[in-house]
């Protein structure tokens, strides 16, 4: 990944890291965490808070390449009940094939007053295909866990920090003219267009298009 791949993927996903400390420093210790997605900085995080805490996580993943611990579609695997404290699934549900039976698994799966910790992408170009099927509006998620309790739902940023994430994105495009275009126009979007997102939200703030969610819910 170069420099300007990391750049766009730090934007797009501004708001997580921040959302993902607060809520990982809340697991108590001794706490049995899932975590659906195996690898990447996600887990990485997830990790050192459990090792500085003193929680279990189990990793699970449909793809046995990515090591898991368990190896096994979120759809269809039957988990004991109430088996977890705590499941994490940030940006995974866009690549579950039925998301409704994904959520019934995880409901199964989290004890008594147990907390799911979500986040999943809205405004985003295609990724990781063809395993990306679905996009979410905050009334799709809260449709899709209606059976949860207090049931947060935060937009990650804002309409215009949507945009320059659009534009960071074109450097992963499949496409070689928008990538090389890409090079001009990042770093124009990540350097100098940046102090007029930041102003442009605060006169006129609107969260109706944003990157993507964060979710907890009991």
């Amino acid at each position: 990944m170069n420099l300007l791949e990391k750049l766009s993927k730090n934007r797009s996903r501004q708001g997580l890291y921040s959302f993902l400390e607060r809520e990982f420093s809340a697991i108590p210790t001794g706490s049995r965490v899932l975590t659906v997605g195996s690898g990447g900085n996600i887990n990485r995080l997830l990790t050192l808070f459990a090792i500085q805490t003193g929680f279990n996580v189990l990793s699970f993943d449909v793809d046995p390449a990515r090591n898991p611990d368990i190896v096994g579609d979120i759809c269809t695997y039957e988990f004991e009940e109430s088996s977890f404290d705590v499941i994490v699934m940030c940006e995974v549900l866009e690549h579950v094939h039925s998301p409704h039976l994904a959520v019934q698994t995880l409901l199964r799966a989290l004890d008594v007053g147990g907390k799911l910790i979500l986040s999943t992408p809205f405004m985003l170009p295609i990724h990781e295909a063809p395993r990306d099927f679905y996009r979410f509006t905050r009334y799709g998620l809260e449709f899709l866990l209606r059976e949860f309790e207090e049931v947060t739902i935060r937009p990650r940023n804002s309409y215009f920090e949507a945009i320059d994430v659009l534009w960071m994105r074109t450097v992963q495009s499949t496409f070689r003219r928008t990538r090389v275009l890409s090079f001009l126009m990042a770093p124009v979007v990540y350097f100098l267009y940046r102090p007029f997102t930041l102003l442009f939200t605060r006169l006129a703030y609107s969260d109706e298009m944003t990157t993507g969610y964060n979710v907890t819910a009991i």
